[in-house]
C-alpha cells in the first residue's frame, strides 16, 4: 500500500501555539525557597530547591520541544458523499522533537453529526502516528470539518501545550437517489412541438450524423458505408423529438410536516425530489426545481450532469420554512411554459392548494402528485378525500409511504492506525480499501 506521509508535513496550516504553566505559584514558591536558603541555609531547603527547580527547568525544556516539534494534518477522502455513505478522514500527527509526547489529545470542533474524532495518543520523539477515522453520513447537509486542537504537556504536568489548527474543510452530504419504477410522470410531449433537438443513439426517423461505435450500441444503428470507409465501426446519431420540461415542486411548509429526523416527511420529500430529478435528467429531460423553505430554491429547467449537482446541492441544504404549497404554486405558475410537466411532492391534505393545481391544469400543464400519506408517518389526518378529488380530476397521483425507501444497513465508524513502529487495526477493512494515493 502506498504511503500518504513519507517525510515532512505539507504546506503550513494556519495555527497558533501556546505554552502555559499549570501551577503559577510554583515559581513563587521556588523564589521563596531561594530567599529562605540565603537567609537560613539548611539541607532541606537545598534539596527542595534543587528538586523543584530542576523539575521546572526540565519540564519547560520538554514542553517547549513539544510546542515546536508537534505537527498535525487531517484530510477527508472526499468532500462529497450521499446519505448512507462513509465519511473517511486520515489524521497524521508528527513529533519532530527529541522528547516523547507521553500524551497527545486531539480535540475536534467539527459540526458533522455523530462524528467522534477526539482521541489521545502516545508519540515517541522523532516519529509519526497515522490513523483513519470514519463515520456514517446520517443526514444531508453542508458541514465543516475542523478546526482542530492538539493538547499535550510534560510528564510532570507542570506545563500544558496547546496547538490550534484553524484550517477547516467543507463536506457536502447530498440525499440518496433511489429507484422509483412504479411512478410514472405525466408528460406534455407532443409531436411537432418546438424545441431544441437532442442527439441520441436511439432509432427515430432521421439521423443527424455518425460517431464511433461504443460497447452496448445496437448493430441496427451501424452505418456500414462510413464504417467501411473509415475501417472501423460507426453508428448513426438519430434526432429525438423535443420533450417537455419537468418542474419538481417540493413542499417544505413546516406546518404540514410529520415525523422527526430521518423519518420525517421532509426527508422523504427530498429523497423523492432527488430521485425524480435524476431520472428525468438521465432520460434527457430538462429538469427544474422549486422549493420554498429555510431558503427559496429556484432552478430553471436544464439538462446535463451540472444541473444534477445543482439540484442535489440545493436539496442537501434546504429545510422547513413558512411558505405554504398554495403560495409557492401561485407565485411560480406564470413561469411554467405550456405543456410542461409539474411534479408536486407534499404531505399536505389541505385542499386549498388544489385551487392552484387547477390553474396549472388550465394552462395545459401536466401534473403528477406524490402525496406522502400522513397516517403512514404518524399523522392523524387521512388522505382519502384529497386522493379521491385527484382521481376525479384525472390527475396522475401516487400515495407515498415510508416503504418507498429502505434505508441501507451501514457499518459504524472505524479506526485504523499506523505508525513507523507498526500497524494495528480495529476494523474489518483491508489495506486496499483504504488506499487513497490515487485520489
Amino acid at each position: 500500500m502506498s504511503e500518504w506521509y513519507t517525510g515532512s508535513m505539507r504546506a503550513e496550516i494556519p495555527q497558533t501555539r501556546e505554552l502555559k504553566l499549570n501551577h503559577k505559584l510554583l515559581p513563587v514558591f521556588i523564589v521563596l525557597l531561594i530567599i529562605q536558603q540565603i537567609a537560613a541555609p539548611h539541607k532541606v531547603w537545598g534539596i527542595l530547591l534543587v528538586g523543584l527547580g530542576g523539575a521546572l527547568g526540565l519540564a519547560y525544556i520538554w514542553a517547549r520541544s513539544l510546542m515546536k516539534g508537534m505537527h498535525f494534518e487531517r484530510e477527508p477522502r472526499s468532500h462529497l458523499a450521499k446519505v448512507g455513505d462513509q465519511l473517511q478522514e486520515r489524521f497524521v500527527v508528527s513529533n519532530q522533537g527529541r522528547f516523547p509526547a507521553i500524551w497527545v489529545s486531539v480535540v475536534d470542533y467539527s459540526d458533522f453529526p455523530r462524528y467522534q474524532v477526539n482521541t489521545a495518543r502516545y508519540i515517541r520523539g522523532k516519529s509519526v502516528r497515522r490513523w483513519l477515522k470514519g463515520s456514517v453520513c446520517y443526514s444531508r447537509g453542508f458541514y465543516t470539518l475542523g478546526p482542530t486542537e492538539l493538547e499535550t504537556g510534560d510528564p510532570f504536568g507542570l506545563f500544558r501545550v496547546k496547538i490550534r489548527y484553524a484550517k477547516t474543510q467543507t463536506m457536502l452530504v447530498v440525499p440518496p437517489i433511489i429507484p422509483l419504477p412504479s411512478i410514472e410522470i405525466a408528460t406534455g410531449d407532443r409531436i411537432g412541438e418546438g424545441g431544441t433537438k437532442v442527439a441520441t443513439p436511439r432509432r427515430t426517423v432521421t439521423a443527424s450524423g455518425v460517431r464511433e461505435y461504443a460497447s452496448g450500441d445496437s448493430l441496427f444503428s451501424v452505418h456500414w458505408l462510413t464504417s467501411a470507409r473509415q475501417d472501423d465501426l460507426y453508428v448513426r446519431i438519430f434526432d429525438r423529438m423535443p420533450t417537455s420540461d419537468w418542474w419538481v415542486f417540493v413542499d417544505m411548509d413546516e406546518s404540514v410536516q410529520l415525523g422527526e429526523d430521518a423519518e420525517a416527511t421532509e426527508e422523504y420529500s427530498i429523497i423523492l425530489a432527488a430521485s425524480i430529478a435524476d431520472r428525468g435528467l438521465r432520460n434527457g429531460r430538462a429538469v427544474g426545481l422549486v422549493a420554498h423553505g429555510s431558503k427559496n430554491i429556484w432552478l430553471p429547467p436544464r439538462t446535463g450532469s451540472g444541473q444534477r449537482w445543482e439540484i442535489l446541492r440545493s436539496l442537501a441544504t434546504v429545510h422547513r420554512g413558512q411558505s405554504s404549497l398554495f403560495s409557492m404554486l401561485a407565485e411560480t405558475q406564470r413561469s411554467l411554459g405550456r405543456s410542461t410537466s409539474a411534479i408536486i411532492i407534499t404531505p399536505s391534505v389541505n385542499q386549498e392548494w388544489l385551487n392552484a393545481l387547477m390553474s396549472l391544469m388550465q394552462r395545459d400543464i401536466r401534473v403528477t402528485v406524490l402525496l406522502l400519506d400522513p397516517p403512514s408517518f404518524g399523522g392523524s389526518e387521512t388522505s382519502t378525500a384529497i386522493l379521491a378529488k385527484l382521481s376525479a380530476w384525472g390527475i396522475n397521483h401516487y400515495r407515498i409511504t415510508p416503504a418507498v425507501y429502505q434505508r441501507p444497513v451501514v457499518r459504524d465508524y472505524f479506526v485504523w492506525q499506523k505508525s513507523q513502529h507498526g500497524v494495528s487495526s480495529s476494523s474489518s477493512f483491508t489495506a486496499s480499501d483504504l488506499d487513497w494515493s490515487k485520489l
